[in-house]
Order: structure tokens, then sequence, then C-alpha cells
């Protein structure tokens, strides 16, 4: 998931690209709610990620055990992406993404990532986001590659929440409203913080290896932000959309994304709900 972040890229409306925004117009929802995330230990998903409709890569979302951050009850979610068949011939994809989620609130904690550099089969960058910690506007992230000494690399936010990747999707589960709904939210992908803005088009269909399922479908526009906030002035808006399933599990089943190299989708192939009690109610 982290990848299709990474390398959506703006896009007009049109076959194969998110449409405009709903015509019904509503008032901006500020936040997600805060609460316990629509998430059970021991749940575990996969998907396909494919470029243009040839497999690139699987990834991986699995939802671990409760445990404690900073004095506070966290859920651990696991993301793991990795090359598979002939795209393992030309690029290195190898990586994991692993955050603790405040049970109380589904807010993030901590966000650590481990990654092959872009274009390099040697090269692991490392990095560690403390958002429990964050002072203000600043958020401590510690970075290195490989066995190179940890450097500081603060960010600064705008929003009073920022999210990693794996806890925002964890909320978008439990996000409903009528189409028009709208969020702005910032979110770290890897050590960098994006800014995105999220409005619910309405209720839809896919079709994926589970079956035809019904799915609330919500289109995303993304941009990346220098470590002082700004948006970075060389980074061009992204655009998506995901289908979250319109049913009791909110598993999402889809995301699509626009990019330089042709229409990048990640669809889910296998689904387990997990062997405990699922932490909202």
């Amino acid at each position: 998931m982290s990848l299709l972040m990474a390398c959506a890229s703006p896009a007009p409306s049109g076959p194969g690209k998110p449409p405009a925004s709903p015509a019904a117009a509503v008032a901006a929802d500020t936040r997600l709610r805060d609460g316990p995330p629509i998430a059970t230990p021991g749940e575990h998903m996969q998907y396909r990620l494919s470029l243009q409709g040839i497999d690139l890569a699987t990834y991986e979302l699995g939802i671990g055990e409760v445990t404690e951050v900073d004095g506070k009850r966290a859920v651990v979610v696991q993301g793991h992406a990795r090359t598979r068949g002939f795209a393992a011939f030309f690029a290195t994809i190898d990586d994991h993404f692993t955050s603790w989620v405040d049970v109380a609130s589904g807010r993030s904690l901590r966000f650590q990532t481990d990654e092959y550099a872009s274009g390099s089969k040697t090269d692991i960058e490392h990095a560690v986001i403390d958002l429990a910690a964050r002072s203000g506007d600043t958020i401590p992230v510690q970075y290195h590659v490989n066995d190179a000494p940890p450097r500081p690399e603060p960010q600064k936010a705008s929003q009073p929440v920022a999210w990693d990747y794996n806890a925002f999707l964890l909320a978008l589960r439990g996000w409903e409203g009528p189409p028009g709904s709208h969020i702005t939210a910032e979110v770290f992908r890897s050590r960098f913080l994006w800014h995105a803005e999220l409005t619910i088009h309405g209720k839809d269909r896919r079709t994926t290896d589970l079956g035809d399922l019904p799915a609330l479908r919500i289109d995303g526009r993304t941009y990346k932000l220098r470590r002082d906030g700004a948006r970075a002035p060389d980074d061009s808006e992204r655009a998506s959309s995901i289908w979250i399933s319109d049913d009791d599990g909110r598993v999402p089943l889809e995301i699509k994304a626009v990019t330089d190299y042709g229409d990048l989708k990640m669809q889910i192939t296998d689904y387990q709900p997990g062997n405990g009690q699922r932490l909202r109610p």
C-alpha cells in the first residue's frame, strides 16, 4: 500500500482513473473519530499488486497481539511487501512496515519501516517515527541506512493528529458518511509525511478473488510534505481510490492509482478473520 502512495500521480477523470468528486455536497468532517480500531488479533489480509495488469508484488497486512507502548495498550499491525515472479529480476522489494496503534483511540503511537532504498538491492533504510512523543507540531523521526548510526529528522505537522499508513487504513475501515463526506489528514509513508484529502464517493461493488462484494468507495488526493511541513515544491499531486467492503467486516478490498508508469492496482486475494476478539465491539 505504501507503494501506491509513493507512485501515484495526478490524473483527470476517465476510464481507469478516479472520477470527479460526487455531486452531493455535505459539511466537511474535520477528522476521523477516536475509538478502538476495527481490527482483530490474528486477522490477515493478502493482496496482489499489479502494474498495467502485470503482477509485480504481494502485500500482506496482519493484525498482531495487544501489547504496551509508553503505558498505553497498543495493537501491533504489520505490513510486508515483496516482489514476485518475473518482477524480481528487475526490482527488489522486501519491505516491512510495523505500527503500534492505540487500542483506546485508534491513533498511531509508533511506526517503524525497514525497506530497500530505491534502485538498490543492498541498502536497507530504517526509520522509527515516534508519534506518541510528539511535542507541539514536531514529531521525532530517526533514520539510518544499514548499520549506520541513526540520525534525527524531526517532522513538522500542521494537523492535530498525524497517522501512519497502517493505522490510517484501520481508521478508514471505520469511516462512514454520505457521499461527499470529506476529511483532511497527514499520513506517514515510510519516514515522509503526506497531506491527504479524502472524499466518500459512495456505494459500489468490486469483483475480487473473494467474490463480487458490496463496497464503499473513497477517492483521495495526496502530496508530499517537506520536513518543515510545507508542500514539497517538486512533488505532484497524486490521485487514488480505495474500496472497503460495505459489511460488518469492513475489509479493504482494492486500491487503485494512476502513475507515471500506468495503472497500479492492489486487490485482495485472501482474507482470514482472526481468532481473537475484535477491538471495536
